[in-house]
């Protein structure tokens, strides 16, 4: 039946092509000879003024004035254009009349009844069309709703922010400005006071070098002379010994000290004075950085957790390995199947990092651990929850994690920095000396992390920093 149909459609459509432009016909005209043209191509078959021409079907003559429209052959064209223009199933020629509502699709009958659609709900075009349509138009009213409410203030707040950092970034440059200045000033008080010092050193030196060097002039010249007048015959050798005598007086007399007491006091004043300046200094910028670096955390080392094996000091701030295995309740949250300890604090987000020394030894390891790591295992069964750096008895560094890599490092990193992002997921070391980038890890953090050491080596410990 389809076959028919669609056959009786391509004869109809071969009855209303127009015989000169080969198109449907558009507003056809009947000739005597009873054959049909379009309007248009009509007109220009007759030409300009009109004159008879012969039909290009029959060869009859066909007159000016003689051509009248056939409205029903132009209906039937108008019809065939309007199917045309439908679309239709690029695979099978079919109108697309039905939609699927699993592949939200339009289809034709044979797609319907084909894979994959076979066995997918599908109902008429025009019902899902006219469903849709509702959709969208109250989706259309909901968004226009939005647009007239949709004043968002974002930038006023944004605006705001970008004042108040602007302001305080000034307020801040002010502030260390200010500060450098007063320090200037403070430098060139202390500066020029040790500078007079300085000269007056100098210049005490100075006389104090001429004073020895009179001194051992005069002492050559009196023994020379000495030596030659205590031989003299008794008239020559009383003549001027009075005066060698007082030239002895004066040799005898003490020599000026090298730095005047006072001087001494002077400069033990100022160089108070220095050391008070450089330890307030010290002090300064260790407290200024305690305040500023609030990702450093103070980590000690919980001793609920301990292995057996490991002792740990009395501030939990350094752990060795012990000879023998200590005597200590087996609870849930204590290593036994391998020398390791957990820091106290543990984390659920932010940003925080420790440092630690490992010394010169071998065989440890230091990283973190997540809550749920399996303590009564062996470190191999629990790598799978460690993130950790570690260094073995032959000096071979790995990437502790499931699976362990080795790391080919160009230092042997002896103060090291553990930073934990937590949110990020990542755990990245550093040499805490060069701050030289050791290690990253990647993760997926979704419990709480603890700060972790595992030691298997009593020639080594592990100390936290201040």
């Amino acid at each position: 039946m389809a076959r028919v149909v669609l056959a009786l459609g391509e004869r109809l459509e071969a009855e209303a092509t127009c015989p000169i432009c080969l198109e449907l016909f558009s507003e056809p005209v009947i000739a005597e000879c009873g054959h049909n043209l379009c309007g248009p191509c009509a007109a220009a078959l007759l030409g300009t003024p009109p004159r008879p021409a012969a039909c290009p079907q029959c060869r009859r003559p066909v007159a000016p004035g003689s051509l009248r429209p056939n409205r029903a052959l132009g209906a039937v064209a108008g019809t065939l254009q309007d199917e045309a223009r439908r679309p239709r199933c690029p695979e099978h020629g079919e109108e697309l009349r039905l939609f699927g509502e699993s592949c939200r699709c339009p289809l034709c009958p044979l797609c319907r009844e084909r894979p994959p659609h076979r066995q997918h709900p599908a109902r008429p075009a025009g019902e899902a069309a006219r469903e849709l349509r509702e959709t969208l138009q109250s989706n259309l009213v909901f968004l226009q709703k939005q647009k007239e409410d949709f004043k968002p203030e974002g930038e006023k707040q944004s605006d705001a922010l970008l004042g108040t950092v602007a302001s305080e970034q000034q307020r801040l440059r002010d502030t260390f400005q200010q500060l450098q200045q007063f320090l200037w000033e403070q430098e060139a008080v202390l500066q020029a006071q040790l500078d007079r010092a300085h000269e007056e050193l100098t210049e005490e030196r100075r006389q104090y070098i001429s004073s020895v060097s009179e001194r051992k002039s005069l002492l050559d010249t009196l023994i020379v002379e000495i030596e030659k007048k205590r031989d003299q015959p008794v008239v020559e050798f009383l003549t001027d010994v009075d005066k060698i005598l007082s030239s002895c007086e004066v040799a005898k007399a003490s020599i000026p000290e090298p730095v005047s007491p006072e001087l001494q006091g002077t400069v033990r004043s100022l160089l108070e004075m220095s050391q008070l300046v450089l330890g307030a200094m010290a002090k300064f910028k260790v407290n200024l950085l305690s305040e500023i670096d609030r990702e450093k955390v103070k980590v000690t080392l919980d001793p609920e957790t301990a292995s057996p094996y490991l002792i740990l000091s009395k501030d939990c701030k350094t752990v060795r390995l012990g000879g023998r295995q200590e005597n200590l309740p087996d609870t849930p949250q204590r290593f036994t199947g391998s020398p390791s300890v957990l820091g106290s604090q543990g984390f659920t987000a932010g940003r925080h990092y420790w440092e630690l020394e490992v010394g010169d030894g071998d065989n440890w390891a230091v990283g973190v651990a997540a809550e749920s790591v399996r303590r009564k295992d062996s470190l191999t069964m629990a790598m799978g929850k460690i993130w950790a750096l570690r260094r073995d008895w032959d000096r071979q560094y790995t990437a502790l994690h499931m699976p362990p890599t080795p790391l080919a490092l160009k230092e042997e990193p002896r103060r090291i920095r553990v930073h934990l992002n937590y949110e990020a997921g990542k755990v990245t070391f550093y040499n805490a000396e060069n701050m030289s980038q050791i290690l990253q890890f990647k993760a997926s953090f979704t419990e709480k992390v603890f700060p972790y050491f595992w030691l298997w080596s009593q020639e080594t410990s592990i100390q936290m920093c201040a």
